[in-house]
């Protein structure tokens, strides 16, 4: 199909009956109306995946044509990826929902019709105050993708008095940041991989997640002669392909290799013992927890001979501090994700590279930037709505509460709990659920529990720029703006120097959509429950967001990213302090006589130092405030481990029916060693199916030498199951049909490693 505008506008303004074709509410069947404009490049940030890269889009004559990185910022500069590069695709897409739209048939039937928003809003507003009524405000739910939209969710979700939002960090990166939070006092550490010159990487494949500013670092550090990419990953991957090393690991196992690490520094004493005393605690529970992780124990489990570990210890070593054992972006692999993460992170303490070149360290914002140099020189930004709390009441999931998810944030909560509240009525009854720019039955573990509850609730409302698989059991439909047709507040960037950015509408919205911010606002207002909501309007938002700073906020909105011309900032850094005192000489009052800021290396831990170990989680959770050996089979007795992972064409389940990303990808074999392939006599193209107790799914074979024989892989966001996505209905496997519904231990997180049998079709 040509999706060019001028041909879809002719398209669509053609016959009645060309317009059949397309279901009701979508572009196809509205028809897109002129847009307004003339020639003019926007700055603004992307939200085709989560990494959020500053974009620029020009724009000629209303149309957006062309979308490259913002060269303003330099950590992706003009480089953006392939579903960066696709948004204006999904813009102009026929099959995207641009018209708000009521049930009509049975849920699920996919029946509906085109309403306009003042009945829908009106309809959606009346059904959440009569089951409020009813049953309290606490008998919805609410779920986004985790971005801006997430924020202003939550804040609708609390004036309304429901403390029960979700978001997509329970399947995703709750791991790492909860464990940098314990650890460390920060969630969201960085890494100098420019400076690296050692670099682990347990499965982080940034050439196909993409984070385009750190892939461009690791792919320069994998040209250089003097530095060493080692990748442990089960299947040959993109990163792998480019690493010094690969080594194989069988799934599920990588804390007995870092553990086997672990061991062999303390053994040879090759670790830095200074910054161990200096800036940590509990370094006495790691000696007793690893003094028998030997790499002669580790090779039973991992398959890596125990002489590689030895080499591979010792290579870490002599390129310390410049070391990053990297902790990734990745969901949970196995229950151990929690204790593999914390090892990974007392890995990178004992290298002593906390705050030093080619290390890890925390982001330099404003207010901590200022008071190094002694004045306000950069202005700092507020959340406008932060009065607005989450209610006090207990969750379905009993988040923050003690229980298996202490430590999950009231903000965030467990996803996998939803279905399971709503089916047991316990702890008390749900009835309703509105969900924004996330797809449950795809995403999440446990597809068939899913679907089974959504058919229970009495009021399910969608928005998405999609008919995906969970708006096709919704009874309101809310067609949200895409990321180019809505303006947004700013996000922190900040690095080892203070950045902001900012979302700025490139397009008027295509067809009659709104932006997240307008849909919860208006319903607020509706509803009558807006009395502590601080602004009426985005404009408004964002001018309390910069505190009535209108030059900070002119500059990001003509720019779309701000830095300012300082030194960035490493604090046991010698030459990086230097700067910083030559230009702000004030700052030299936090220069100890080592020439460092040591004395500014604080952590926002209750002791105040990196917790090896940790006596809160320990309590909680006991033999889990420390290292133990736990939790790493993923098989659970069959003899294949299925493995999911990210394609640098796709995101999550959001962007198979995407024309152009489609047409670069449009399914998601399984990789199957030959000698596995062989053994079950089958070959690529194949039909089969993956089982296991939990359920059944069908795939098609890919036979490849690029994955152990014990292990197949499938990139995750496949088998959808929803008629309004006319290119991948039907296509491929959803893996989360297949999931183990437990949980990995302390952070809640589920688990995306599981085994399964081959069944030939």
């Amino acid at each position: 199909m040509d999706t060019s505008r001028r041909n879809f506008l002719k398209a669509s303004t053609a016959t009645g009956l060309f317009a059949m074709t397309y279901a009701p509410g979508t572009l196809g069947a509205v028809g897109a109306k002129a847009l307004q404009g003339g020639d003019k490049t926007v700055y603004s940030f992307c939200e085709m995946c989560s990494s959020r890269c500053p974009i620029e889009a020009k724009v000629v004559d209303g149309k957006n044509i062309f979308i490259q990185g913002n060269h303003k910022a330099s950590g992706t500069a003009t480089s953006v990826c392939a579903r960066g590069g696709s948004g204006h695709n999904q813009l102009y897409d026929p099959q995207r929902l641009v018209k708000p739209l009521i049930r009509v048939g049975e849920r699920g039937e996919n029946k509906w019709r085109e309403a306009g928003w003042d009945e829908a809003l009106d309809l959606v507003a009346k059904k959440m105050l009569e089951i409020k009524e009813k049953y309290g405000a606490q008998s919805f739910v609410f779920t986004a993708k985790s971005s801006q939209t997430h924020k202003l969710m939550t804040t609708f979700a609390s004036a309304y008095g429901s403390p029960n939002c979700f978001s997509h960090f329970s399947c995703c990166p709750i791991t790492y940041q909860m464990v940098c939070e314990h650890m460390y006092g920060d969630a969201k550490l960085k890494r100098d991989f420019s400076n690296a010159k050692y670099i682990v990487n347990f499965g982080h494949n940034l050439f196909e997640g993409i984070v385009i500013s750190d892939t461009k670092k690791l792919a320069a550090v994998a040209e250089r002669e003097d530095a060493k990419l080692l990748v442990l990953d089960p299947r040959f991957s993109v990163v792998a392909g480019k690493a010094d090393e690969w080594l194989p690991v069988k799934p599920g196992t990588d804390l007995a290799f870092v553990l086997a690490l672990i061991h062999t520094w303390i053994k040879n004493d090759t670790y830095d013992k200074e910054f161990i005393e200096k800036f940590t605690i509990g370094f006495d529970k790691v000696v007793e927890a690893t003094k028998d992780t030997t790499p002669q124990w580790q090779e039973k489990i991992t398959g890596i001979p125990a002489k590689t570990v030895e080499r591979i210890a010792d290579e870490i070593w002599k390129a310390a501090p410049k070391v990053i054992i990297d902790w990734g972006h990745k969901t949970t692999t196995a229950k151990a994700e929690y204790i593999r993460t914390r090892a990974i992170m007392t890995a990178n303490a004992m290298m002593g590279n906390w705050e030093k070149k080619g290390g890890i360290f925390g982001g330099k914002k404003a207010k901590f930037y200022n008071k190094l140099i002694g004045e306000e020189l950069i202005p700092e930004i507020t959340n406008p709505d932060s009065a607005i709390k989450v209610p006090k009441v207990p969750r379905i999931d009993a988040a923050g509460e003690d229980g298996r998810n202490k430590f999950v944030s009231r903000s965030h909560g467990v996803l996998m709990e939803i279905p399971n509240a709503i089916l047991s009525e316990k702890p008390y009854p749900v009835k309703g659920w509105f969900s924004i720019r996330f797809n449950h039955p795809i995403n999440v573990a446990g597809t068939d529990k899913t679907i089974e509850s959504l058919k229970k609730l009495e009021f399910i409302v969608s928005s998405d720029v999609y008919m995906n698989d969970f708006s096709i059991y919704a009874d309101v439909i809310l067609p949200e703006s895409t990321y180019l047709e809505r303006d947004e507040g700013i996000e922190d960037k900040s690095g080892q120097k203070p950045a902001y950015m900012i979302r700025n509408k490139v397009v008027d919205p295509v067809g009659d959509t709104k932006n997240g911010y307008d849909i919860f606002r208006e319903l607020a207002r509706r509803m009558k429950i807006d009395e502590q909501y601080s602004a009426n309007t985005m404009d408004e938002w964002r001018m309390k967001q910069v505190k009535g700073n209108a030059e900070l906020l002119a500059a990001l909105v003509k720019d779309g990213y701000v830095t300012w011309k300082v030194p960035g900032i490493l604090l046991r850094e010698k030459d990086s302090i230097k700067g910083l005192v030559k230009k702000y000489p004030s700052a030299s009052q936090f220069v100890g006589e080592d020439g460092l800021m040591e004395s500014q290396v604080k952590f926002k831990t209750e002791s105040g130092k990196i917790e090896l170990f940790s006596e809160k989680v320990e309590k909680q959770f006991p033999g889990f405030g420390c290292l133990n050996t736990l939790g790493m089979d993923v098989y659970g007795g069959h003899e294949l481990c299925l493995m999911t992972g990210k394609t640098p064409i796709h995101t999550n389940g959001h962007t198979q029916n995407v024309p152009f990303l489609n047409a670069l990808m449009s399914d998601s074999p399984v990789w199957v060693h030959p000698k596995t392939a062989a053994k079950y006599g089958i070959k690529t193209g194949d039909k089969i199916f993956l089982q296991n107790k939990f359920s059944k799914d069908k795939a098609t074979v890919f036979v490849t030498e690029g994955i152990r024989e014990d292990t197949l892989f499938l990139y995750h966001g496949f088998g959808h199951v929803s008629a309004g996505l006319k290119r991948v209905n039907g296509v491929g496997t959803n893996q989360s049909k297949l999931l183990d519904p437990s949980y990995g231990e302390v952070c809640s997180t589920m688990i995306t490693n599981v085994g399964v049998d081959i069944v030939k079709a």
